[in-house]
């Protein structure tokens, strides 16, 4: 089923599942791992749900990050912002330069923040650690293991595969593991297999 409600905001694509009707939360990058790796079809992120959706397509993504754009833009034709106060600071005050008791008075402008230009990894779940490690000097990646990917010879490696993955990871670089559910093959109908959310560093990668 396709994705619903799509837009972008800081950043951020945001949309909702069709499934659990829960918002999904991911960055561009991802979204062309989507697109590129998978199709455009991939399990939704958010606990206890991990049913396949169709996710924008680069397309859709590139007409939202337009609109997004086009409102933010200042309206054409709008008044220049004032030229700061230029002379002898000891010159006749005017509207625009109080003096005195009103001088002191007034607060100097406050500092602009530096907000993050790309905030990594999925959200909208209950994994509240994602929006913090995604400010980190840590990566947040995403690996989907399938159940069917994981038997041949009519022997199931399903458990093993996870169990090498997960084993590979250092302890506090894993974030969570989520079931997942997918139709790989209508005659054979919905298999399985798990979402791990885990952190690399620079050096690992």
């Amino acid at each position: 089923m396709k994705h619903e409600n799509p837009s972008f905001a800081n950043g951020m694509f945001k949309f909702s599942c069709p499934h659990c009707k829960g918002e999904i939360e991911i960055d561009a990058e991802q979204l062309s791992q989507v697109n590129t790796g998978y199709a455009g079809e991939y399990p939704c992120p958010l606990e206890n749900c991990g049913q396949v959706i169709l996710f924008p397509t680069a397309e859709e993504a590139e007409a939202l990050h337009a609109a997004a754009s086009a409102l933010a833009a200042p309206p054409m034709g709008g008044a220049a912002p004032a030229p700061p106060p230029q002379g002898n600071p000891a010159a006749t005050p005017t509207a625009a330069q109080p003096s005195g008791a009103a001088a002191s008075a007034v607060a100097p402008p406050a500092p602009k923040v530096a907000s993050q230009d790309i905030v990594l990894g999925f959200h909208g779940s209950n994994m509240a650690s994602l929006e913090r490690e995604a400010m980190s000097a840590h990566r947040l990646c995403v690996k989907t293991i399938l159940h069917g990917d994981c038997v041949k010879d009519k022997k199931d490696n399903f458990d093993d595969t996870v169990s090498g993955f997960l084993s590979s990871l250092e302890e506090n670089n894993l974030i969570g593991v989520h079931p997942v559910q997918y139709v790989a093959d209508e005659k054979k109908g919905t298999d399985f297999g798990v979402l791990v959310v885990y952190r690399t560093t620079p050096e690992e990668e």
